[in-house]
C-alpha cells in the first residue's frame, strides 16, 4: 500500500520551538511571532502579564476563526476584556505554554483550519 502525505494549505509549518527560538521553513525566528495570513511576523509586546486588546489589533484583523496565544513557559491567562472582546467578533481563542501552542497550531493547520498565532519566544 503506498501512503503520500496530504499537503497543508498553509505554507507554515512550525518544525520545532526550543531555547526561545521558531524553526519554521528554512528560517530560524529568535524573537516573539505572528503567523496569521500565510505571513510571519515580529510580536512587539512590551510585558505579557500587561496584553491589551490592542495587542491583538492585525490579528483580529486578518480574520481567524480562532487565536493561539503562546505565553511562553508558564501558562498566563488575560484580563477578561480581551478574551470577551475576541469572543464578541465570534472568534475563539486560548491561551496556553509556547511549546503546546506550537503543537496546536501546527493540529489546527493540518486540519485546514483558518489559524493564527502569537507566540512568545
Amino acid at each position: 500500500m503506498e501512503l503520500t502525505l496530504q499537503a497543508n494549505k498553509s505554507s507554515i509549518f512550525i518544525k520545532n520551538y526550543e531555547n526561545k527560538c521558531f524553526y519554521i521553513g528554512d528560517r530560524r525566528y529568535e524573537h516573539n511571532i505572528i503567523i496569521a495570513n500565510n505571513k510571519i511576523s515580529k510580536w512587539n509586546i512590551p510585558n505579557i502579564h500587561k496584553l491589551k486588546i490592542d495587542d491583538f489589533h492585525n490579528i483580529l484583523e486578518s480574520g481567524p476563526e480562532i487565536i493561539i496565544i503562546g505565553t511562553g513557559v508558564e501558562p498566563i491567562l488575560p484580563k477578561t476584556e480581551i478574551s470577551r472582546i475576541v469572543h464578541d467578533r465570534n472568534i475563539g481563542i486560548e491561551f496556553m505554554k509556547t511549546e503546546s501552542a506550537c503543537k496546536t497550531f501546527n493540529l489546527l493547520i493540518s486540519e485546514e483550519r483558518n489559524v493564527a498565532a502569537a507566540l512568545l519566544s
